[in-house]
């Protein structure tokens, strides 16, 4: 007896939202597992902090202070284009939506660089990782939310080259920009209770 597979007009379509969901699903289950690990480092600090007699003699100056008010200023910037980004994309027009991705990864690169000139700024005013708790802390929720924002720029690279490819849908749009502005909040959380407190 034979046997004849039919497929429905939609099932194709169906696949995609499948894919488009298991993706979305997955990017949810990454960012609740980065979130955990900052959430662990956080609460470690906070136990650290409290039961410290002294927790640091250093002061920070103003100049690094500024300075990371300014890179703060920069990351949720980059969250506005992003924004943008998702909006381009969404009327079709690839043009703007890639010169507003480019434009991310500009600021992305920026703020890299300023914190790397902050860390610079610090260690040669004896704010460094073996000089008391506070300097350890800094330093390695810092590090690690650069080393994400790295992933995230990677993220933005692999989006631009889908797009000129129009191999990509709004839901890829989505998931990095999920990825992008958990970045910008893990960071104004760092820097609020790390830096201002």
């Amino acid at each position: 007896m034979k046997i004849e597979h039919s497929m429905s007009p939609n099932s194709f379509y169906i696949k995609k939202e499948n894919d488009s969901f298991t993706s979305y699903l997955g990017m949810l289950i990454a960012i609740a597992s980065f979130a955990m690990l900052f959430i662990a480092l956080l609460a470690s600090y906070g136990v650290l902090r409290t039961r410290a007699g002294l927790w640091m003699s250093y002061t920070i100056g103003d100049i690094p202070l500024w300075l990371s008010w300014i890179n703060t200023s920069v990351i949720v910037i980059s969250s506005s284009t992003y924004y943008k980004v998702s909006h381009f994309f969404s009327e079709g027009n690839d043009n703007k939506t890639q010169f507003w991705l480019g434009a991310t990864f500009l600021i992305g690169i920026v703020f890299l660089a300023m914190q790397w000139y902050l860390w610079n700024l610090l260690i040669s005013d004896g704010f460094t990782i073996s000089a008391h708790q506070a300097g350890a802390v800094f330093y390695m929720l810092s590090g690690l939310h650069a080393l994400h924002i790295v992933g995230g720029l990677i993220l933005l690279i692999w989006l631009s080259h889908k797009i000129k490819k129009s191999t990509t849908n709004h839901n890829s749009v989505k998931i990095v920009g999920l990825f992008w502005h958990f970045l910008t909040l893990v960071w104004i959380t760092i820097f609020i209770t790390v830096i201002l407190l």
